[in-house]
């Protein structure tokens, strides 16, 4: 078993599924006591992970401030774009010319609608895109973010 599948992946998708109200994480850099809610990851490795998860770009945060007896606190603190796609929680970018991954997006889009008509249309879209060939899909992509970036950034 890697350090990732032991470790860090449930840190990660601990943090992912747990969001801070407060975006402050505290650790323990000197105990080897469980993560009370994490008790499978020791509180030293939960500390270790954090590094590594910020290292690797998966979380972000700013510096940990120590303290005398090994408590570090690590303040706002979030799990970015690239540790939500490690967990597979977010789409890769790459992957959105995909008529599968589109119309996956534009699902999870529809069910966030602030009207049913909006939902309404997004599910039309998302049925639309499912049944097109991935060139048409990437075309359209292409033409709407052109066609977005002209209309409200004067590109």
């Amino acid at each position: 078993m890697s350090l990732w599948t032991a470790r860090d992946e449930p840190v990660l998708r601990h943090l992912a599924e747990h969001p801070r109200q407060d975006d402050v994480v505290w650790t323990q850099s000197r105990s080897d006591e469980p993560r009370p809610e994490l008790p499978a990851v020791t509180e030293r490795e939960f500390h270790r992970s954090m590094q590594v998860l910020g290292d690797a770009g998966y979380v972000a945060h700013d510096d940990g401030q120590y303290d005398g007896g090994g408590g570090c606190v690590f303040t706002h603190f979030q799990v970015t774009g690239a540790g939500m796609q490690a967990l597979g929680l977010w789409p890769m970018f790459d992957e959105l010319g995909s008529p599968a991954q589109l119309a996956t997006l534009l699902d999870a889009l529809g069910h966030d609608a602030a009207t049913e008509e909006e939902r309404t249309n997004l599910q039309r879209a998302a049925s639309a895109v499912r049944r097109s060939a991935p060139e048409v899909v990437r075309a359209a992509l292409t033409g709407g973010i052109i066609a977005i970036g002209r209309a409200h950034f004067g590109l």
